[in-house]
């Protein structure tokens, strides 16, 4: 049987599971735009900027669970995408982004829109490939997708040059490759009686910033099992562990020297994942408490030893592995005594929140509000089921403690990069079965504005929540505790957006998201309410100081 490249690419998309096909198209690209003619089952999504569209496949990708597919524009394009790149590789999204190149009958002169595209996506990618045979493109496509799937998970690149595309292929559709399935580590019961050796109120679970979704019920089972406290990083990507179970212990703010604080009593540290201990600035200070055993559980042989030398790692399926240890250390835990330090636990923990709530609202009737204030009215307005999409240091202050995220339903900017959570929101939306909340500041919106368009487009149910401050006030936190001169003289050079003031009303309404202004808890709350009640997309901003 002899059929067309292109053809074959579509074939084995959706045979890899592929329902969405994220974009920007140009020239290079239409061999693709015209097969995709020809199959309605595939859903094209526009971003108007290729940072755009490859910030709603990352979305999307977490979201499903699934690997993403995307396609960039040449050379160009890809470089546009490179910024979202970075969060997607730091993230460890599954995703195989491709980009069209130029006709091969004529790329030894350099034409127009061809460049080094390999090169460009090499140091962001677990594998980057250019086609230079039409033969090639179905083993190379199916490999993609095994390499983006296998743990660490994360992006795939491949070049697409146009002309291979339209030409014949013979032979069948590659068959697809399995994903190797990890099993649990045979170290599981040496890791429970280790932890057995300690006092349970001295174990602290660090959850790696790397952590799917689906090891969360390995992590749950092992917390209820020995009576562990679990925290996550502030800055992690996602969240593998329910913000409401009494074993919940808050996240770790990205300093050492806090870190080091909350762990200062633990005489017995487990992370979970590739890597727990995050800080910005940096700081002479290590998080580690001096004679603190250092536990791993981890997918991948390259992070043991990365942040500490490790007493105990343990190599395997984490969500397995932690379940088999939950298992071999039951029978060593005090039933009894364990049901009653969580029943004190989840007591304490609610008074705790209760009075940061009772904090944040006596310091919420100062117009503008304060970014707690500000956000802590968004989480109360938000439905049971709403996934939310953060890249705002808004939620950095004492509010974050009050963020109870699920499991697969928070996802964060891990590679420090502005501009993602809005395009991600879209994609995530596409996989989300409710609304989705995208957590932005002023500064970070206007990196891809572009998404809202989507949003509108595709008719999707995202808030996109803009906490206006008018200066990039993150950046001047740091010139502050840093003793920057900036913040010296009171003169922070490049870091206000007051002058013109952006009309981010306006800018929602001319790509077609409703929108408006709330500027107090209770306009939060019914703007919330107003654009739950709406099918598709809606703007919400919040003045903050």
């Amino acid at each position: 049987m002899t059929r067309l490249a292109r053809d074959i690419l579509i074939d084995i998309l959706r045979d890899e599971g592929v329902t969405h096909i994220f974009g920007n198209p140009g020239s290079t690209e239409m061999p693709l735009m015209d097969a995709l003619v020809d199959a309605p089952d595939l859903t094209y999504v526009l971003g108007l900027q290729e940072a755009t569209a490859l910030g709603m496949a990352d979305g999307w990708a977490l979201a499903a669970r699934r690997t993403g597919f995307v396609n960039l524009h040449a050379a160009g394009g890809l470089g546009n995408a490179m910024g979202v790149l970075v969060a997607s590789k730091a993230s460890g999204t599954p995703l195989v982004i491709t980009a069209g190149q130029q006709d091969t009958r004529h790329l030894m002169s350099d034409p127009w829109l061809s460049g080094d595209l390999v090169a460009i996506a090499a140091p962001l990618t677990k594998w980057a490939h250019e086609l230079r045979r039409p033969e090639d493109l179905g083993p190379a496509l199916r490999r993609a997708f095994a390499l983006a799937a296998t743990p660490p998970t994360g992006p795939v690149f491949l070049s697409l040059p146009m002309d291979l595309l339209d030409m014949p292929v013979s032979g069948p559709v590659p068959p697809k490759s399995a994903v190797p399935v990890a099993g649990a580590s045979p170290d599981a019961a040496a890791l429970a009686e280790a932890l057995a050796r300690h006092d349970p109120e001295r174990v602290a679970v660090l959850m790696g910033d790397d952590l799917p979704a689906d090891a969360a019920e390995g992590l749950v089972a092992l917390a209820e099992a020995g009576g562990f406290r679990v925290m996550g990083s502030q800055v992690g990507s996602r969240t593998a562990f329910p913000g409401r179970n009494p074993w919940w212990d808050g996240v770790l703010k990205a300093d050492f020297a806090v870190i080091r604080e909350r762990l200062k009593a633990c005489e017995a540290v487990l992370v979970v994942g590739g890597r727990a201990f995050i800080a910005y600035p940096y700081r002479d200070v290590r998080p580690m408490p001096d004679g603190c055993r250092f536990y791993h559980v981890t997918e991948t042989a390259a992070s043991v030893g990365r942040e500490y030398p490790a007493d105990l790692a343990l190599v395997g399926d984490i969500g397995k592995t932690l379940t088999a240890t939950a298992r071999a250390l039951a029978p060593h835990a005090d039933a009894a005594a364990r049901a009653g330090r969580a029943a004190a636990r989840a007591a304490a923990r609610a008074a705790h929140r209760a009075g940061i709530a009772a904090s944040i609202d006596a310091a919420g009737q100062v117009r503008p509000l304060c970014p707690d204030a500000a956000v802590l009215a968004v989480l109360r307005a938000m439905p049971e089921n709403a996934l939310i999409a953060n890249d705002s240091a808004a939620t950095f202050g004492a509010v974050n403690d009050l963020i109870e995220a699920a499991p697969g339903r928070y996802f964060f900017a891990r590679g420090g990069v502005l501009g993602c959570s809005m395009p991600a929101s879209v994609g995530a939306a596409i996989a989300h079965d409710g609304p989705v909340f995208a957590f932005a500041g002023d500064g970070g919106a206007m990196y891809s504005p572009q998404a809202l368009w989507s949003a509108a487009r595709y008719r999707q149910h995202v808030l996109f929540i803009v906490f206006n401050n008018r200066r990039y006030d993150v950046l001047q936190r740091v010139a502050r505790d840093l003793g920057c001169k900036n913040a010296l003289a009171g003169r922070f050079v490049g870091m206000d957006v007051d002058d013109p003031a952006i009309d981010f009303q306006a800018l929602a309404r001319s790509m077609g998201v409703p929108a408006c202004r709330a500027d107090d808890p209770e306009a939060i709350g019914a703007a919330i309410a107003t654009a739950l009640d709406r099918r598709g997309p809606t703007l919400i901003e919040i003045a903050i100081r």
